[in-house]
């Protein structure tokens, strides 16, 4: 019953519910829109769940020392914090990639609705499944993806760090620095920038590539297949 609402290896986890159980599951939620670089999400705070209505959205772990490692990405239309309804929330911190709109949903109310609408706790189940598959396929992408889908990963998660430190989507990196990190020859590296570069994707500087299109880098990433 809950097949025909997959896109691919993803869900869009608000049509997996009836209209009576969407409006419900809506109830007291506030929807907001947020800059670019804005951390909506604390290790240290409060549990919370927002539906991903526009945007690009990273997840990622940190360390006191200031390393970082992305665990996933979410995309418009999926669930965020959906363990936080059902179970506790991992301690990772979530960044606003580009300017995003998000619809944060009353808690307590999903949870309610979890425990006793088995439409509810099946769409939830059915969300953090896909998200398991998802996060599966980017552990992959940097060693088993094409070179363009390794160099979209690499760029993507140096600018989303950079963004934090310096606000601007950048990696500050030689041709000959990417091309170690992701295994291959600077030469061939050098070629696929200039594909993204010549899409619009990225611009590029001596030692510096900026990520003009973000979103666009994300669904290189996103369309790895295994």
């Amino acid at each position: 019953m809950l097949a025909p609402n997959l896109v691919g290896e993803e869900v869009d986890f608000l049509s997996l519910l009836s209209d009576v159980n969407r409006r419900r599951l809506l109830e007291h939620s506030t929807t907001d829109v947020y800059p670019p670089g804005t951390i909506i999400r604390y290790p240290e705070g409060p549990s919370r769940s927002f539906v991903l209505d526009h945007g690009l959205v990273r997840a990622y772990w940190s360390v006191p020392d200031g390393r970082q490692a992305t665990v996933t990405f979410f995309h418009a239309k999926d669930l965020i914090g959906g363990t936080a309804i059902v179970s506790h929330q991992p301690r990772i911190m979530v960044q606003v990639v580009v300017k995003s709109t998000l619809t944060t949903l009353d808690l307590e109310k999903a949870r309610s609705l979890a425990a006793s609408e088995i439409e509810v706790v099946a769409a939830v189940a059915m969300h953090l499944a896909a998200r398991v598959r998802v996060d599966f396929k980017l552990i992959a992408v940097r060693s088993l993806g094409n070179l363009r889908e390794r160099v979209a990963y690499d760029l993507l998660d140096r600018a989303c760090r950079s963004q934090l430190a310096v606000g601007r989507l950048e990696a500050k990196a030689t041709h000959a620095e990417l091309a170690d990190s992701i295994g291959s020859s600077r030469e061939v590296v050098s070629r696929a920038l200039s594909g993204l570069r010549e899409a619009g994707i990225v611009e590029t500087a001596p030692g510096l590539v900026r990520v003009i299109e973000p979103v666009r880098l994300a669904a290189i990433v996103r369309a790895f297949v295994i």
